[in-house]
Formats: C-alpha cells, sequence, structure tokens
C-alpha cells in the first residue's frame, strides 16, 4: 500500500514519503469500499454572490461555458457547484478523509465519463458545421456529462453528493489548457482550439 501511494505515473511527481495519516486514509479507503461508507460533506450550497462570479470571470471554467454560449444563470449555477466541490475535495484532503491518489483516480473515472459523451457527441461533427449548430452541440456534450458526473462516487461503493461530481469535472474542464490528455475536458467541438493561446493560433 506504502508503496502504491509513492508511485506516480509521472516519474517526476514520485514523493519520498508518505505520512501515517496517509497511510491509514489510505486503508480506510480499502476497507470502506467494501462498507459503503460515504465521504462527509461539511460544505453547504448556497448562490455565489455577483463578486464571487466576477472572481471567476476571466477563467477557463467560464470561457469553456461561454464558448456554446450558455446563459449567465446556467454559468452562475454551475459555478456555485465548481466553487463548494473544490472546497470539499480541500477539506477530504486537508482531514484525510481521502488520498491524493484515490482523488486522481476519481478525476480520471469523471475524464472517461466526458470521452464517452464527448465521442458519441461529436461522432457526426465536421469543419463546415455552423457555428450556432457548433455551440447546441457542446451544450449538449455539457448536460449529458453533467448527468454522469452525478452518479461517479468519489469513494468506490459508496455514494457522493451529485454536485461534487459535477462540480470536479468543472475543474477538469479549467484545467484543459495545461492538462495531460488524460484529463482535459471540454464542451465545445473545437474547445481544444478555443483553449490554445491566441498567438499560438495566429502562428498557425
Amino acid at each position: 500500500m506504502a508503496v502504491g501511494l509513492l508511485e506516480r505515473k509521472n516519474p517526476q511527481r514520485k514523493r519520498p514519503a508518505v505520512s501515517a495519516q496517509e497511510l491509514m486514509c489510505r486503508r480506510d479507503e480499502v476497507l470502506d469500499r467494501y462498507a459503503g461508507k460515504n465521504l462527509p460533506i461539511t460544505e453547504t450550497l448556497r448562490n455565489l454572490t455577483q463578486a464571487e462570479i466576477a472572481g471567476y470571470e476571466d477563467q477557463l471554467v467560464v470561457n469553456q461555458m461561454r464558448w456554446i454560449s450558455l446563459p449567465d444563470p446556467e454559468i452562475a449555477m454551475h459555478l456555485r457547484e465548481y466553487h463548494y466541490a473544490r472546497a470539499q475535495r480541500s477539506e477530504w484532503l486537508r482531514t484525510f478523509k481521502i488520498t491524493p491518489e484515490r482523488l486522481g483516480e476519481y478525476e480520471q473515472e469523471l475524464h472517461d465519463e466526458w470521452e464517452h459523451v464527448f465521442r458519441r457527441r461529436t461522432r457526426r461533427f465536421h469543419g463546415d458545421m455552423p457555428a450556432p449548430e457548433r455551440e447546441s452541440l457542446g451544450q449538449a456534450v455539457l448536460d449529458d456529462t453533467m448527468d454522469r458526473a452525478a452518479d461517479r462516487p468519489a469513494r468506490p461503493g459508496s455514494i457522493t453528493a451529485p454536485w461534487i461530481g459535477r462540480g470536479t469535472m468543472h475543474s477538469l474542464a479549467d484545467q484543459a489548457d495545461t492538462a495531460v490528455p488524460d484529463r482535459a475536458v471540454g464542451w465545445h467541438p473545437d474547445y481544444k482550439d478555443l483553449c490554445k493561446p491566441r498567438e499560438e493560433t495566429q502562428d498557425q
């Protein structure tokens, strides 16, 4: 178990040591997988203030939703879940309720759910598709992905509040410009190109 915690797919991210608390947390993860024990929810969803929403305005998580012309009220709804899911995941890590390893596995599982949706929805996508149709397709990708993310538990064999999965999916979308291929998530069929820096796009 300790070796598993020390190993990482990226050799540069290997860790020299694991704390006793993290080992105990990992042990509990394995045991609770069979006991069906749910992770505690300490965050309470509330609508974000306009100031809180404005603080995210220039972030990729919002740009991804703007690219598919999502209405402002829906963007605010998604940002609320993104905001509190981040806080809840941080609290789980801080209090050793979940290990970084398991959280990485959870993100990979969410990415797999997105990939199924994205590939199915964009199967008939073609380069000359009008912009409104591309945006509509992206909205369908978002909606279907959120439905699947809501049912994915953070800990196998347990139940996780639906907004945790949806909010975590938006965290993956927020990192699409820097993430490795098996972590990048997007809604618009052209999200990869849209994520590129403007200078890089102009060079092409």
